[in-house]
């Protein structure tokens, strides 16, 4: 019974750490900031809805709209750089506050990000 309860645990551990909502936003993160267009599309759903608050109507709805979108940023900002000055996360939802640098004029912006299956399903920001 040993045998099997610990290869079983590692397992579960492991699956339930692949998917922690946390993990995915940060390599997403990462991404972002290396400019690596391949590694940033990966971390999102193939379906996927990015909003601009308040605006009610998202602005991608496919991982084809978020390379296009992303990779014209990264193109005309290669300086691009997001510095995440906190994090909340709430089941499902991590909620960033970010300051962006590297396109002329620097903001802050909130990211709030809604993970589902182990990828982003949604984004709202808020500037």
């Amino acid at each position: 019974m040993k045998s099997l309860f610990l290869p079983v645990f590692f397992l579960i551990s492991w699956k339930v750490f692949s998917q922690n909502p946390e993990k995915i936003v940060q390599q997403q993160l990462d991404a972002y900031n290396r400019q690596d267009l391949k590694a940033f599309v990966e971390t999102y759903s193939d379906t996927v809805e990015i909003y601009s608050f308040p605006n009610a109507k998202p602005r991608v709805l496919t991982k084809k709209d978020l390379e296009n979108d992303y990779g014209s940023l990264f193109k005309k900002f290669p300086q691009n750089f997001a510095a995440l000055h906190g994090r909340i996360i709430q089941g499902n939802y991590v909620i960033d506050k970010e300051y962006i640098t590297g396109r002329g004029q620097e903001f802050s912006a909130t990211a709030i990000y809604l993970v589902e299956k182990g990828l982003i399903r949604k984004v709202w920001f808020l500037r």
